[in-house]
């Protein structure tokens, strides 16, 4: 068994879907799975703008808030799960990774395995380019980047982690190929996760 952590942010609950898609299998499989949202300030205001974001808005702030690097340092994994705001993380996503400053020095996470996933309005959004920052902030840690094969099954996806296209007004929920998508990729990587534990 591992202990992995899984990490989003989210405001019209598909990240957060995504998110509990993977920490559900997780669990399924037996593993020591934590589900956390980042800090967000603004989330209580801004989730109740749209009505994609109501809908799970009671269930995303019920979860615990990771306070920064420091409390994952203890994971065997880690995966993150961000929207994709103009090419790139949300700020909220941002300002968590930049909280690993306190811990890179002594490389407290090299060696830990790392996947990421990432929404966006469709195919054309820039999600690919989100997933590459974070995969880029996790070669930064040191860790190992667990990407996705050509022949996992499920939903097409591109090697940087797993993405879902939410509409124009982020209402789109995932379709089963995507979780079906989610489900082989952790298969393909569990064998390494469990490696290093």
């Amino acid at each position: 068994m591992s202990k992995i952590a899984v990490v989003f942010h989210s405001v019209c609950g598909n990240t957060y879907l995504m998110a509990k898609a993977y920490a559900d299998y997780l669990k399924e499989q037996g593993e020591d799975v934590a589900l956390f949202r980042v800090k967000d300030d603004t989330f209580e205001e801004t989730s109740l703008r749209f009505e994609s974001s109501r809908a799970y808005r009671e269930e995303i702030l019920k979860l615990p808030v990771v306070g920064s690097g420091k409390d994952l340092t203890d994971y065997d994994a880690l995966f993150l799960g961000s929207p994709t705001y103009y090419g790139c993380v949300s700020a909220q996503m941002k300002a968590f990774m930049d909280s690993f400053c306190d811990i890179w020095v002594d490389a407290l996470m090299s060696g830990k395995y790392f996947g990421c996933f990432a929404t966006s309005g469709d195919l054309y959004g820039g999600s690919e380019l989100c997933m590459q920052v974070m995969n880029a902030f996790a070669q930064h840690m040191g860790m190992i980047n667990l990407s996705v094969p050509c022949n996992i099954g499920g939903a097409p996806q591109p090697a940087y982690g797993i993405t879902w296209a939410t509409g124009p007004m982020s209402d789109q929920r995932m379709t089963e190929d995507t979780v079906t998508a989610i489900r082989r990729y952790l298969d393909h990587v569990l064998p390494f996760i469990h490696s290093k534990a």
